[in-house]
């Protein structure tokens, strides 16, 4: 390429993201001027970003998915506050120029106070001005990003500043670390001894590995960081794979919760080649065994709503047993605020799980006829989960009204575990609980 025979003049630049900026704004339109499917669930997503002004304003990203993949985005307005009363006038605005209140069926979020205060929150807020009960499907990215600062916190302490002492130190040292010659759990003598006299932990480690290097051979990963997780996860554990550099590391905002996680595991393997404390090695080793054992599956399998339910119990189950407890039960104290999909309306998501056997879905189905709470939860409360609990002990005739919404036959569920339209359509994504319409620009190291 010549690159003198390039304009590269401010004007030129400005000219060509101007036209880059219609094309998008017309791909847009079209996608508005589609066929829009009758079910839908209405997402929206809050956002800084930079003004005209120079300066950062609050936006919010408002979007519409539904069957066969259908995805809508409706505009990404400015938003004067973040109260919830602001959050659902400005969600609902876009909701109404494009006339599509009675189709929404679901709406998914962020599990932040102003989107689900009872009283104040957005969510409520919705469901009055239009009049019905919706599913609330919230977002179980953001519900695992709450679990990961948990336990980073209680290993590493809490960060003040905006930045994190030893992320700012591997980026500052990047140019001197040699990430071919890194230390996994196959090389190091402590780790080798731990998993070795700890059956829970090497049974882990070998589940994990097996996962990990399933998920990477399938290539379908939404974003770069995603994929980068798993590859670090399963080199960590003593997967085999190319010696090649690391990922320099990128943003280090006190938000991108998936970054530290990715930092935590580079750190633990080129921990040799870096100065850290005692103390710093021993919590960024707790992160990254954390991330690697057991938070990494549930990561990357937090969009798939229909299994969501049984994930939720078996990431409890396996936290009982963790060998490090001090970290799991920071992970279970946080999860148990966030048990949106053992609901007794999201329970119903599990009917369409292939994971769960016959046997346990003809009890689920049993239950269809059991009383429901007097309490309107949203959400199980955390003290009501054991060891021993079955997933058809979530399920109640409230669980009905899930069906009902979909306006789909809840007897289907007789069938179990044959493969009906409703669940080929949930599988597919159609009630997926995470969306991202806007990537996170340099949320990985």
């Amino acid at each position: 390429m010549d690159i003198g025979s390039m304009a590269v003049s401010k004007s030129t630049v400005h000219r060509a993201r101007i036209a880059g900026k219609e094309q998008a704004a017309e791909k847009i339109v079209e996608l508005r001027n589609q066929e829009i499917p009758e079910r839908l669930v209405l997402h929206w997503d809050e956002k800084l970003l930079p003004s005209l002004s120079g300066d950062t304003e609050d936006r919010i990203a408002v979007l519409l998915t539904g069957e066969d993949d259908a995805e809508f985005l409706l505009g990404v307005p400015a938003s004067s506050d973040s109260t919830g009363r602001n959050v659902a006038a400005v969600v609902l605005k876009e909701v109404d120029e494009a006339g599509v209140r009675d189709k929404i069926i679901a709406f998914c979020f962020d599990t932040t106070a102003s989107n689900t205060g009872m009283v104040q929150g957005a969510c409520i807020r919705i469901e009055q001005e239009l009049g019905r009960s919706l599913l609330w499907l919230a977002c179980r990215h953001h519900v695992h990003e709450v679990i990961l600062k948990d336990v980073f916190e209680a290993s590493l302490g809490s960060s003040s500043g905006p930045d994190i002492g030893i992320f700012k130190r591997l980026r500052d040292r990047w140019s001197f670390v040699d990430s071919s010659q890194r230390e996994t759990v196959e090389t190091s003598e402590d780790l080798v001894e731990f998993f070795a006299t700890n059956d829970t932990a090497s049974n882990l480690k070998d589940d994990a590995l097996a996962f990990l290097k399933e998920a990477l051979m399938s290539k379908n990963h939404p974003r770069e960081d995603y994929e980068e997780l798993l590859r670090l996860s399963y080199l960590f554990l003593g997967g085999e794979g190319p010696a090649k550099p690391f990922r320099r590391p990128g943003a280090l905002h006190q938000a991108l919760w998936m970054a530290k996680a990715i930092y935590c595991l580079k750190l633990q393997m080129l921990k040799s080649q870096l100065s850290l404390t005692g103390r710093e090695k021993a919590g960024v080793e707790r992160v990254a065994l954390f991330v690697a054992l057991v938070y990494c599956k549930q990561w990357h399998e937090a969009p798939i709503s229909v299994k969501a339910p049984l994930n939720d119990v078996l990431f409890l189950e396996s936290l009982k047993t963790y060998p490090d407890q001090t970290v799991a039960k920071a992970a279970e104290q946080a999860l148990q605020h966030h048990l949106w999909y053992v609901s007794e309306e999201n329970a119903g998501l599990a009917f369409f799980d292939s994971r769960i056997d016959v046997e346990e879905k003809k009890q689920m189905v049993k239950a269809l006829d059991k009383p429901a709470s007097k309490k309107e939860l949203k959400r199980l409360e955390g003290k009501k989960m054991t060891m021993s609990t079955s997933l058809s002990s979530f399920v109640t005739s409230k669980t009905r009204s899930f069906f009902q919404k979909l306006e789909a036959s809840w007897q289907r569920t007789r069938h179990c575990g044959r493969r009906t339209t409703d669940s080929k359509t949930l599988g597919n994504g159609h009630l997926v609980s995470e969306w991202s319409t806007m990537p996170r620009s340099g949320a990985s190291p």
